[in-house]
């Protein structure tokens, strides 16, 4: 009878399970990768943006101190009136403030990413584990109806070797040479023997154990 590899096969089995575990963690890493590019690339263009706003409406603000009579200078030169200087001071302050609420608005879309991945990878470990907890409890269970198997594959050719030396001791009324081993008895021994009726009965109890 050909008999599994039953060890060989889970350890296929298992193998397949750590490259699929380690290829899932390798993805979410790729992931993360990616989302904190796009995170950074998203940031320099928000700042660039305020940077540009903040400018834009220094610039207007200039214009509108100059046009009240209030400003003679420029937006790239030294403030020529307190009104200017103050018009510059809030406008630093507002463009502060705005950098540092996008600079922590990155640093949280980052934490989120890296917290997104932290789970990602748990729950997949999880689940090689528990994946792997499962494959080795069908191994042993495997192992167990195989030794099983192989012990009723062994009982029935040693029944079937002994019934047929059997048949062969009563049609030739001897025990061939060949059956000697098989019946436990000398070759030669006839079926007037009780050892043929003892081998009988030990036969018939044989098969009221199946």
């Amino acid at each position: 009878m050909a008999t599994i590899n039953i060890d060989e096969l889970y350890r296929a089995v298992e193998t397949s399970r750590l490259n699929a575990f380690q290829a899932a963690q390798q993805q979410s890493l790729d992931r993360l990768q990616g989302n904190l590019r796009d995170i950074a690339a998203s940031h320099r263009s928000s700042v660039t943006q305020a940077q540009n706003a903040a400018r834009i409406s220094a610039l207007g603000q200039e214009e509108k101190l100059a046009a009240s009579g209030l400003s003679g200078g420029s937006a790239y030169t030294a403030p020529t009136s307190g009104y200017t200087e103050s018009s510059r001071v809030a406008a630093d302050n507002t463009l502060r403030t705005n950098l540092n609420t996008l600079s922590a608005e990155r640093l949280k879309a980052e934490q989120d990413a890296r917290n997104t991945s932290a789970s990602e990878i748990s729950q997949a470990t999880q689940d090689y584990h528990n994946g792997l907890a499962s494959i080795q409890l069908q191994q042993a269970q495997a192992k167990i109806s195989q030794y099983n198997a192989d012990r009723t594959y062994d009982y029935n050719v040693k029944k079937t070797a002994y019934e047929q030396a059997m048949d062969r001791w009563k049609t030739y009324g001897v025990v061939l040479p060949a059956d000697a081993a098989i019946l436990g008895v000398k070759a030669g021994t006839r079926t007037a023997s009780s050892t043929y009726q003892n081998a009988r009965l030990a036969l018939d109890r044989w098969k009221a154990t199946l």
